[in-house]
């Protein structure tokens, strides 16, 4: 028998079929296709693509249920700020962002006269250098009335969270919710909404409040793209500051080298000094403006020419850090400072250069995607992101040779450059929250 005669045989003619069988028969009105058999079939995954998306089915809304819902009563009105999300304990707002609800009235023969919300940013600040144990400020306050008809028991409102503010002669963005504690050591930033119902019962006014804590989380990003690579050195150039002659939105500066000691230099110190302060040369881009998360190129440029040895020896303990630093404002422009560790660099070591010159090229990663954010209250508090290099001898030689140390501010953004002009555009004008900031908050509900 020839090879697969059974497949042939039993689906030859031969073939015999149930009796209720009925051959398909082609329908003229029916559309033909086309099939191109030599197009390659589209490749499938298990994630959605950027240009995909995926359809949520999502259980039905149940309104005024305190679960699902931000609800909060008082004794004659209730306020429903809408659904919970963000998975964040209390109420969030972004850039741009409204406070959209309704307030019911629970006693509907009331007199109404005016329902009022009040946007409200504060600050609480103590620290251990400070007179006073605590120190309170209010540096937002914006007022609107909301529009109420007597015949409908429940009005809607939207109050705009104000993204900037003026107080004290000085204006600026608006910092997120923010929370810090040491020993001795807070700073807050808290924001509220009060809703005020005036009425008059027996020709008497009466006004009742509510008070109601929510998070406001910025998005921040750079105005002008990153520089992500530093631009190759120049071997034609070998004199301070090395290499750095040209490139542009590069920045480079002399590390000043210091002796690590209470008391005044010795004569051979300072001599010491003023011979090596153009040997160490740090280089950085220009904007140091940079995303939470990416990798913020440097360089680090050695030359010894007259001591070769001292390039290799200080290379030997040479830190480079990114630190957070919050402070709080004691006097004048006197700040009281706490440090946090975000992260640290890695180096790269190129000595092939000439006698005495050494060039390092290093990354340092801003903190975690959308974590981290630098802001400003002036002469109140701040959250800086400073960039310290320094490169010590052993200590055995501290005496002999200097300590080389620098503090380089940072600007750190929650988002990615044009990030924030792209959500814009499709949400209409508003941002979502910086949810990443949340590591920095007290819970509140």
């Amino acid at each position: 028998m020839a090879p697969n005669s059974s497949c042939i045989s039993s689906w030859g003619p031969s073939r015999r079929y149930p009796h209720n069988f009925r051959m398909p028969v082609l329908d003229p009105t029916l559309p033909e296709y086309q099939v191109d058999e030599a197009q390659a079939l589209p490749v499938y995954s298990a994630q959605a693509g950027s240009s995909e998306c995926l359809l949520q089915f999502e259980p039905p809304r149940r309104t005024g249920c305190p679960a699902c819902e931000w609800i909060f009563e008082t004794k004659h009105f209730k306020v429903n700020l809408g659904r919970k999300m963000w998975k964040l304990n209390s109420p969030t707002y972004g850039l741009h962002g409204h406070v959209d609800g309704s307030l019911e009235l629970l006693d509907p023969a009331c007199n109404v006269e005016s329902i009022q919300a009040t946007v409200e940013g504060r600050l609480r600040l103590t620290c251990p250098e400070k007179k006073v144990t605590a120190d309170n400020c209010t540096f937002l306050s914006h007022t609107v009335n909301v529009p109420y008809d007597p015949g409908v028991p429940e009005c809607t409102f939207s109050v705009p969270v104000p993204s900037s503010t003026m107080y004290e002669g000085n204006k600026f963005a608006c910092p997120p919710s923010f929370f810090f504690a040491d020993t001795g050591y807070i700073l807050e930033v808290s924001y509220y909404i009060r809703f005020s119902v005036t009425w008059r019962i027996k020709k008497r006014r009466k006004t009742e409040s509510r008070l109601i804590s929510f998070y406001y989380l910025p998005k921040t990003n750079p105005i002008s793209p990153p520089i992500c690579i530093l631009p190759p050195a120049s071997r034609h150039c070998e004199n301070p500051p090395l290499f750095l002659v040209g490139p542009e939105r590069l920045r480079s500066f002399p590390v000043p080298p210091v002796f690590p000691t209470k008391k005044t230099p010795s004569p051979c110190q300072k001599e010491k000094l003023e011979q090596l302060r153009n040997s160490v040369y740090l280089s950085v881009p220009d904007p140091a403006t940079f995303s939470s998360g990416q990798e913020m190129p440097f360089m680090l440029s050695l030359a010894f020419a007259d001591e070769p040895c001292l390039a290799e020896l200080l290379c030997e303990s040479i830190a480079v850090h990114l630190y957070k630093r919050v402070g709080i404002a004691i006097r004048g422009d006197e700040y009281s400072e706490r440090n946090i560790l975000v992260s640290s660099a890695t180096l790269r070591k190129n000595s092939g250069w000439a006698e005495g010159v050494i060039v390092l090229k290093g990354e340092i990663r801003t903190g975690d995607v959308g974590a981290e954010m630098s802001w400003s209250v002036p002469g109140y508090a701040h959250v800086k992101y400073i960039l310290r290099v320094s490169l010590r001898p052993p200590s055995s030689f501290s005496s002999h040779i200097p300590t080389f140390i620098h503090e380089e501010e940072i600007n750190v953004c929650t988002s990615s450059w044009g990030a924030l002009d792209r959500e814009f555009v499709s949400s209409g004008g508003t941002a979502t929250p910086a949810v990443g900031l949340s590591g920095s908050l007290r819970r509140i509900y």
